[in-house]
């Protein structure tokens, strides 16, 4: 799996800050580190509805339709997902659990490749491409934008990098939280992706 930051708030700490400054007419203690204060003691007290003034919007390559099904139950934040409908995905691979062991991977794999074998078959009597997809396994991997504010990425990474979750999402979590940690260390430094 590939997470690519492809867009983000400026200075998004230093937004958040100001945000929050205007409702006790604070603006003049503004400073970095009476920002990264401010921040801290907002968390804290769980009022993060100021959060929502930053975005970060990601590329995800190579998660599975399974895990991408998880994320999208998410409805605050916004996606866009590789279309089976439109786009010829032969070239797709299959996405391997880590549970399975080599023996049972092959036999994944033999599996995948004997429906994109069927797959091309209905394409090529005719059959559209959405209908011909119904036959590829939901663990064939797949692109998607994801974008949502801070406040909702918090949730997401906190719901979804829980030791409870499933692997791959959890792995999804863990590289969103890298990046966004560099970019809002404040904001996301008191997460932690379980497991």
């Amino acid at each position: 799996m590939r997470v690519e930051l492809i867009a983000i708030t400026s200075d998004p700490e230093r937004l958040i800050a100001r945000c929050a400054r205007v409702s006790h007419r604070s603006e003049s203690r503004a400073s970095p580190e009476a920002d990264r204060e401010l921040i801290r003691g907002l968390l804290a007290r769980g009022h993060e509805s100021v959060l929502e003034f930053a975005w970060a919007t990601f590329l995800v390559e190579g998660i599975s339709r399974a895990a991408a099904n998880q994320l999208t139950r998410h409805r605050i934040a916004s996606f866009v997902q590789e279309s089976q409908r439109f786009v010829d995905v032969r070239d797709r691979g299959l996405v391997r659990p880590p549970t399975l062991t080599d023996a049972q991977w092959e036999r994944a794999r033999s599996l995948h490749a004997k429906a994109v074998a069927l797959y091309e078959e209905l394409i090529a009597a005719g059959v559209p491409r959405e209908d011909a997809r119904y036959v590829l396994p939901i663990g064939c991997e797949t692109r998607l934008v994801v974008s949502a504010n801070f406040r909702e990425w918090r949730h997401i990474i906190g719901l979804r990098g829980s030791k409870a979750a499933q692997w791959e999402v959890r792995r999804f979590a863990a590289a969103v939280l890298r990046i966004l940690r560099g970019h809002a260390p404040t904001v996301f430094g008191d997460l932690e992706v379980e497991g």
